[in-house]
């Protein structure tokens, strides 16, 4: 039972656990609420290899069926050859599904809703993988869902098939289900705040910014902290597939992990998430603007933000640690921030994160200190010396992907640019510092920034993202 409403938009995938029903068979069903009103003709189900290595393979189970309690639930055969044939990265592996049970899990709530006209199901088991392999992976499992032409038809057939695609219509309603729990194995209160860090970034849909905010977390040495999504490669997976399929907005249905139910430790838990993948409404252009152009926090947050900072730099040279509780809710959200130390009008010291990865006001805290101490440009800021240095602080909005460097505004935007293992950022600043037009600022940028050649941001290759900043100073 839940109480899941149903959302708006065309439902593209779900996210749900995968752990034992007592404890999170509750969360799953606000994922598999979604579909009681819903006919699927096929579910592709992904999920994580927990036994089995696949390094950068996924395994698919290629005929026959499936068996629970409830009964049998048929593979379809011809998604699951199509898959196999566009793409050597998908091989048909029956072995490594044997001892694996994160898919298995979600077939008796497939099985209970639909107690007639029981979609066919194609299991995929996947590595955690890097994420150019999932986006290959995750991108066939797209372009099949899209034509989906079975490989087994006359030509006669065939050619009646492919009309009624080129016509818009598919020949089977397909949905992804990806099967992954949350963080393991953390204190309770540590797991809600991973996790739902983790959950505000996948919001967003942004696969790399997603890795990059997992990557942070399991470097801030969280004890017991082994992952933060098990089935990462999985989800990424799931990620590349939607997005291809034109899915732009995320709903987390609910959150819980083992710690919330009766018989559960909260001193070491797993998380759980439902998470709903949707095509929703196109924005409109206005509502787009306003988006790429507007981000402000409030005159009280600015206050506390700017005390944080100072003490923070204070409390550090006096071998202490800050303890600070933001009074402005926006603090907790996650955000990109960059701090800027100027001592008589030059500057002494600037140090940020491009990405997302924690709350505010914690990033302020951390990287007021490494602007003051950690800066190689300059040396360590010593007591003395703070009464003169003015503390400038500039938050990142969050990074929007863009089509074309056409949607980029001189000086509004600031850039973040991407190929590969190949990045660099410019705040909006430069633009005023240097006085370059858009060519001389993206060349600039990729050359001098992310260590490619000047032309590299005219790549399709190359991923483009904007953001503005918000900045305020001490007066």
């Amino acid at each position: 039972r839940s109480t899941t409403k149903d959302e708006k938009g065309e439902l593209t995938a779900i996210l749900v656990p995968h752990a034992g029903y007592i404890f999170s068979g509750q969360v799953a069903a606000y994922g598999f609420k979604l579909l009681e009103q819903k006919k699927f003709d096929t579910v592709i189900l992904i999920g994580l290899a927990h036994r089995y290595h696949l390094g950068n393979k996924a395994a698919v189970y290629p005929k026959g069926y499936f068996q629970t309690p409830l009964g049998k639930i048929k593979i379809d055969e011809d998604i699951a050859n199509k898959l196999c044939q566009l793409n050597p990265l998908i091989e048909k592996n029956v072995e490594a599904h044997q001892d694996e049970h994160s898919l298995e899990v979600e077939l008796p709530f497939l099985q209970k809703i639909y107690t007639s006209n029981q979609p066919q199901i194609v299991p995929i088991l996947i590595g955690n993988s890097d994420l150019n392999t999932c986006r290959k992976i995750g991108e066939t499992i797209a372009e099949v869902i899209s034509k989906d032409l079975p490989t087994d038809l006359s030509a006669e057939a065939k050619a009646k098939e492919e009309a009624l695609a080129k016509a818009g219509r598919k020949t089977k309603n397909i949905l992804l289900i990806c099967s992954s729990d949350m963080s393991h194995y953390p204190e309770y209160s540590r797991a809600n705040r991973v996790d739902k860090m983790a959950l505000a970034v996948l919001e967003r849909l942004n696969p790399i910014e997603l890795k990059e905010t997992i990557d942070a977390l399991l470097l801030q040495g969280i004890p017991n902290l082994h992952c933060v999504f098990c089935a990462e490669g999985a989800l990424f997976t799931t990620i590349y597939a939607v997005k291809k399929l034109g899915a732009n907005e995320v709903k987390v249905l609910h959150y819980a992990n083992s710690g919330d139910v009766k018989t559960g430790m909260k001193n070491q838990v797993v998380g759980y998430t439902a998470v709903a993948f949707l095509k929703g409404l196109k924005k409109t252009i206005r509502e787009e603007e306003k988006m790429k152009t507007e981000f402000k926090l409030s005159p009280e947050a600015q206050k506390e933000l700017l005390t944080l900072a100072r003490e923070s730099i204070e409390s550090s040279l006096e071998g202490k640690k800050t303890e600070f509780t933001p009074k402005s809710q926006e603090l907790k959200n996650l955000g990109a921030v960059f701090v800027t130390l100027r001592k008589r009008e030059q500057l002494r010291g600037c140090i940020g994160t491009t990405m997302a990865r924690r709350a505010i006001y914690e990033e302020v805290a951390e990287m007021a200190c490494a602007a003051a101490f950690q800066d190689y440009r300059f040396p360590p800021v010593k007591k003395e010396e703070l009464k003169d240095i003015k503390i400038e602080i500039s938050v990142l909005s969050p990074l929007e992907k863009v089509k074309s460097a056409e949607e980029i505004k001189p000086k509004i935007h600031g850039v973040y640019l991407r190929q590969g293992n190949y990045a660099g950022l410019f705040l909006p600043r430069v633009w005023e510092e240097t006085g370059w037009n858009k060519e001389e600022f993206l060349s600039n940028l990729a050359s001098h920034k992310a260590g490619l050649p000047e032309d590299a941001w005219k790549n399709t290759r190359t991923d483009l993202y904007i953001f503005t900043v918000f900045s305020f100073e001490e007066k």
